[in-house]
């Protein structure tokens, strides 16, 4: 008797701290004040956040693939969710780098190649960023995983000209 209760004690043990995570995922979030998908060759896409603080992110720290939620705020897809994956970093393209390159204020023109010399221009952060579907999601922490997501065709701010609102990148650093 003494025996079955003892183990019927270590099982119920074993059981409850198997399903508690033991770690929380670390989550670094950027609040954007509007941006843009700009479609290289789908499903890769630039990704350009404004309305972000400068003097407080760090560029060119990319070192592997992340995953990343974008929640948007603002716009016809209002309330919806776009899971993407960042790009590594390379010599010749840091991940995410400081950019002057659509126009400024207006965020038009000039393309989506970062034009070197824009030495304390940081209006505008560049992430190249692949797009992900919905059953992605089961790679995210718990956290980030109670979303409506939408993913392509319908991803928010990568149709011409489309601008996105307000937005948050979530992005999971582990």
């Amino acid at each position: 008797m003494k025996i079955g209760f003892g183990l019927a004690v270590i099982l119920a043990f074993l059981v409850a701290f198997t399903s508690v995570s033991v770690t929380a995922a670390e989550i670094m979030t950027l609040k954007a004040t509007e941006g843009r998908f700009k479609v290289t060759f789908y499903p890769d896409y630039f990704l350009f956040l404004k309305g972000l603080d400068g003097s407080k992110i760090k560029t060119d720290w990319v070192d592997k693939e992340y995953y990343a939620v974008l929640d948007v705020h603002e716009g016809p897809e209002k309330g919806q969710s776009v899971i993407v994956t960042l790009k590594k970093s390379s010599d010749r393209s840091p991940q995410p780098e400081w950019c002057k390159t659509e126009g400024g204020e207006e965020f038009s023109g000039l393309g989506i190649t970062c034009l070197k010399g824009a030495e304390g221009f940081t209006d505008q952060l560049r992430f190249k960023v692949t797009a992900k579907y919905a059953d992605s999601a089961a790679k995210l922490p718990a956290e980030l995983q109670d979303r409506v997501w939408t993913e392509y065709p319908e991803m928010p701010g990568r149709r011409e000209f489309e601008m996105l609102g307000s937005f948050d990148m979530h992005i999971v650093l582990e």
